[in-house]
């Protein structure tokens, strides 16, 4: 009757082990990692299972691919990314092989199916949404809806970098950051 007991609590612990590590993981990445700055397309404020978020959608997602990139399948890469004048990161290049330093990510690429950009990979993201407080998600929405009228307006999502993993923590419209611009409206 013992080993059953422990198997019972070795598997009520890793209940508890496994979503405890990712958190701190993430809060690892949030204290600790490089802040840089990407440019993004208009994101979409609600989904009624996963409840409110501002969706993210880095514009860059074509770029060179690595040599030796499988063409029937998406493989794990790691990205270096490149500081432009603007302040905002793109991808310099992408390695098949594990790669370091204090602005690498890993994300998944593929071969783009188009006949034309045969050299050129698709990458997917490791970050698609921003959480925002439930209070001010319907203004946070407003806001976006009216800001992204404007063909000017620049999104950017600003991301912390560590070890390849990323987290995105803020999403900057035309500079401000979207909480401070639903500060400022409540005003």
């Amino acid at each position: 009757m013992k080993p059953a007991w422990i198997v019972f609590a070795m598997a009520a612990l890793a209940q508890w082990v496994v979503p405890l590590f990712g958190v701190w993981q993430h809060e690892q990445v949030v204290a600790r990692g490089v802040t840089v700055k990407i440019q993004c397309l208009a994101p979409d404020p609600y989904d009624p299972l996963r409840g409110r978020y501002l969706a993210v959608r880095p514009q860059e997602t074509n770029v060179a691919a690595p040599p030796g990139l499988p063409s029937d399948e998406a493989v794990p890469v790691w990205a270096t990314l490149a500081l432009g004048e603007d302040g905002l990161a793109t991808i310099e290049s992408l390695s098949l092989e594990p790669v370091a330093g204090p602005t690498v990510i890993r994300l998944i690429a593929r071969l783009t199916p188009c006949r034309d950009d045969k050299d050129k990979a698709w990458v997917q993201w490791p970050f698609d949404r921003l959480y925002v407080n439930e209070r001010i998600a319907p203004e946070a929405d407003a806001i976006m809806a009216q800001r992204l009228r404007d063909e000017k307006t620049v999104v950017v999502g600003e991301v912390r970098l560590l070890d390849g993993r990323a987290v995105l923590t803020d999403i900057l419209v035309d500079g401000i950051p979207i909480r401070e611009l639903v500060k400022q409206k409540a005003q």
